[in-house]
C-alpha cells in the first residue's frame, strides 16, 4: 500500500478521502441546477376544462400568422391555458457551487493560480513564497512518490536476487552481463529525482539564482560549468558546438608557449623546469617591438605573459625553498605525514623559515635584472588597457549631470559672491553709523558741556548780585546809623 497520507487505523487518507465529499457536493448540485433549468425551460402548461381545442395543434413557423379556434365567449387566448410557474434556478444554490468549487480548490491548488495574481514589480522572495505556498499539494504528492519508488526499487532488487536465473531476459537486459550477485547489496539502487524539487519552475529559480551569484563573484565559480548548466536547464542541443573548446594544460617549451599566448592561449609553468631561462625567453618575447611588444598582438600577449612568469616566479620560489630544506636534512625531502605529526610541526616550520632567508637573497641576484622588465611590460599592459566605455543613456546621463552639476556650482558661487557683497555693504553701513554715532555723541557732548558753562556762569553772577545787594544792605545800613546818631 502506497499511502498518500498515513492515519491511524487499517487506511490511510487518500485524495478522494480529501475531497470526495466536496466532489459529491458540486455534482449534487450542478444536477440540480441543470434540473431547474430543465423543468423552467419545458413547455408544461394548464388548460380551461371545456375550451374546445382539441385537434388544432399547428406547427408555426418565425414570421408566420396562424389561427385557431376558441370557445364562445373568449377572446384572449391566455385566459384558456396558462404556462406553469416553475422557479427559475436557485441563485443561492448558484452561490454555493461557487463556494463548493473553491472550496475544492483550495485542497489541490496549484502553484500557477497564485502566480497569476503577482505583478511584475513584486519581490523576488514574495514569488518565490506563493511558489511554495501554491505547490504545497504537489510537493507532497512529488515526495511520496519518490519514497514509493524508492520502496519498488528496493523490491525489484529482492526479487532479482532471489529469482534472477529462472527469469526471462528481455531484448532489453539480453545482452547485459547480469548476475543475481549483483543484487546482494543494493542498497545504493535509489530514485535520481530530488524529492524538494518537482517543477521547471524550482530549477529555473535555482539556476536563476546560481547566475546572480556567479555574476557578483566571478572567482568562486566557474563561469562555463555554470554557463552549461544554464544551457542544460533550458534543453539546448548541442551545447559542446555552441561553447568554445577550452585546451587541456599542455607543457611547452618557452617557444611554443609564447606562441600560444600570442594567439589567446594560456601557458602553463610545470615544477620541474628552468624557470629563471623560461621568464628571459617570455621577456625578451614580450619586449620586442616586433613581437609581444607589436600592437597587433601585445593586449593579447602581455595579460597571458605575465600571468605567466607569475607561475615560473612561484615555483622557482618553490623549489629554491624545498632545495634547501632537502639539503639540511640529509637530501630528505619532507613528506606529508611527517608534517602532520604534530611533534615535528614547529621544528619544520624552523627549517622552512630559515631557508626563506636563503631564498630571499638568491631571489634579489637572481630577479636582480628581471624587475625592472616587468615593470615595463606592466606599463604597456597597462597603456593598452582600453578605458571603460558608457553607454550611450549613461553618457546621456552623466553629462546631464555634471551639467547639473556645474550650474549648481555656478549658482552657489554667486550666492557665495552676493553674500560676500551684502556683508560688506552691511560693514559699510554700520561703520557710517559709527562714524555718525561718534559725531552725534561728540556734539551732544559739546552741548552739555556749553550748558554747563551757561550754568556755572549764571551761577557766579547770581552769587556776584547777591554779594553786591548784601553789600549795598550793608552800606545803607552803615549810613543810616550814622544819620541816626
Amino acid at each position: 500500500e502506497f499511502k498518500f497520507i498515513p492515519w491511524r487505523g487499517a487506511y490511510a487518507i487518500g485524495m478522494p478521502h480529501l475531497i470526495g465529499g466536496l466532489s459529491a457536493a458540486l455534482t449534487g448540485s450542478l444536477r440540480a441546477l441543470l434540473d431547474s433549468a430543465h423543468i423552467n425551460n419545458a413547455a408544461t402548461m394548464l388548460k380551461l376544462k371545456g375550451a374546445k381545442i382539441s385537434g388544432q395543434s399547428q406547427q408555426v413557423d418565425v414570421t408566420q400568422v396562424c389561427e385557431i379556434e376558441g370557445a364562445p365567449g373568449v377572446d384572449d387566448i391566455r385566459k384558456i391555458a396558462m404556462p406553469m410557474p416553475f422557479n427559475p434556478p436557485s441563485q443561492v444554490l448558484l452561490q454555493l457551487l461557487g463556494w463548493l468549487d473553491k472550496a475544492a480548490k483550495g485542497v489541490v491548488t496549484t502553484a500557477e493560480e497564485k502566480i497569476a495574481d503577482v505583478t511584475s514589480n513584486a519581490p523576488v522572495g514574495t514569488t518565490q513564497a506563493l511558489i511554495e505556498q501554491g505547490a504545497a499539494v504537489f510537493s507532497a504528492i512529488h515526495a511520496r512518490l519518490h519514497d514509493s519508488q524508492s520502496r519498488v526499487l528496493k523490491i525489484l532488487g529482492r526479487l532479482n536476487r532471489w529469482y534472477l536465473d529462472d527469469q526471462r531476459k528481455g531484448e532489453i537486459v539480453e545482452d547485459l552481463e547480469i548476475e543475481r550477485e549483483d543484487f546482494k547489496r543494493n542498497t545504493d539502487v535509489v530514485p535520481v529525482s530530488d524529492p524538494h524539487i518537482f517543477s521547471e519552475t524550482q530549477r529555473m529559480a535555482q539556476i536563476q539564482a546560481v547566475l546572480a551569484r556567479a555574476d557578483k563573484y566571478p572567482d568562486l565559480y566557474d563561469r562555463r560549468a555554470v554557463e552549461e548548466r544554464f544551457l542544460k536547464q533550458i534543453k539546448v542541443p548541442g551545447i559542446n558546438e555552441i561553447l568554445k573548446n577550452t585546451p587541456a594544460p599542455e607543457e611547452r617549451n618557452s617557444a611554443d608557449e609564447n606562441v600560444a599566448m600570442a594567439i589567446g592561449q594560456n601557458g602553463y609553468a610545470y615544477i620541474h623546469q628552468d624557470h629563471l631561462a623560461h621568464i628571459q625567453s617570455h621577456l625578451d618575447f614580450g619586449l620586442n617591438p616586433a613581437f609581444g611588444g607589436n600592437p597587433i598582438m601585445a593586449s593579447i600577449y602581455l595579460p597571458r605573459a605575465l600571468e605567466h612568469i607569475k607561475q615560473h616566479m612561484v615555483l622557482w620560489y618553490l623549489n629554491r625553498t624545498n632545495g634547501y630544506v632537502t639539503k639540511a636534512r640529509g637530501n630528505k625531502p619532507i613528506t606529508e605525514k611527517e608534517y602532520e605529526d604534530k611533534r615535528l610541526t614547529a621544528e619544520i616550520d624552523k627549517v622552512f623559515a630559515l631557508a626563506s632567508q636563503h631564498v630571499a637573497q638568491d631571489a634579489q641576484k637572481a630577479f636582480q635584472q628581471v624587475v625592472p622588465k616587468l615593470q615595463q611590460m606592466l606599463q604597456a599592459m597597462q597603456q593598452l588597457t582600453p578605458k571603460p566605455q558608457l553607454p550611450p543613456e549613461a553618457q546621456v546621463v552623466m553629462e546631464t549631470s555634471m551639467a547639473e552639476t556645474n550650474r549648481r556650482a555656478q549658482r552657489d558661487q554667486a550666492e557665495l559672491q552676493l553674500e560676500g557683497q551684502k556683508v560688506s555693504m552691511l560693514a559699510e553701513e554700520k561703520a557710517r553709523r559709527e562714524q555718525i554715532d561718534v559725531a552725534l555723541n561728540a556734539a551732544n557732548n559739546l552741548t552739555k558741556e556749553r550748558i554747563e558753562t551757561a550754568r556755572l556762569t549764571q551761577k557766579d553772577a547770581e552769587l556776584q548780585a547777591e554779594q553786591f545787594e548784601t553789600a549795598i544792605t550793608l552800606q545803607n545800613e552803615a549810613q543810616r546809623r550814622l544819620l541816626g546818631g
